[in-house]
């Protein structure tokens, strides 16, 4: 009768053991898919911080060349009609008017549409920061629980030894002596 309840406890301990293990392993694969969806994560928000710092670029380099153009054009036009300035009166002139007419100045981004595209920038990040903020949480209410589990684990194998042991030394006082 001795042993039927060893047994029995056994199989309780290593099934509980094995449920244990199976449960480490989930939570293990699914820190790993959230250290995978963080790192995709970022690797987006790089390339999106990218995209816009290129689209800003552009627009400052095709400004920078239409403002150049411009200033040409116009001190061409005014040279070949009007010989009474001086080249450096009209050159002042023209780049007040220039910077005036396109943008207020060389830099995009203080441009209404250099603004928008910072604000919209900035919304992106922080939109991503909030992402990667709740995959860290998860990540850490993951490690947690595995500690946990971890912890159970090893008082279920303690118990699992204690259960066996006792169950040797029940054979070893069961047994026929013969003398």
């Amino acid at each position: 009768m001795g042993y039927a309840i060893f047994t029995a406890r056994k199989l309780m301990l290593t099934n509980r053991v094995n449920q244990l293990n199976f449960r480490i392993m989930q939570l293990s694969q699914q820190q790993q898919t959230l250290a995978n969806n963080a790192a995709n994560m970022e690797r987006s928000m790089a390339s999106m911080k990218n995209l816009f710092s290129n689209i800003g670029n552009i627009f400052q380099m095709g400004m920078t060349m239409q403002q150049n153009a411009v200033s040409y054009a116009l001190i061409q036009k005014l040279q070949s009609t009007n010989g009474d300035f001086k080249n450096s009166e009209i050159e002042a002139g023209l780049k007040s008017m220039i910077g005036t007419c396109l943008g207020g100045g060389a830099n995009f981004f203080t441009t209404g549409l250099g603004m928008q595209l910072q604000v919209m920038n900035q919304a992106m990040e922080t939109v991503n920061q909030t992402k990667l903020q709740q995959i860290k949480d998860m990540e850490n209410q993951i490690e947690l629980q595995r500690k946990s589990l971890e912890t159970q684990l090893a008082a279920a194998q303690e118990e699992l030894k204690a259960v066996e042991k006792a169950e040797e030394k029940q054979i070893e006082s069961s047994a026929p002596k013969f003398a």
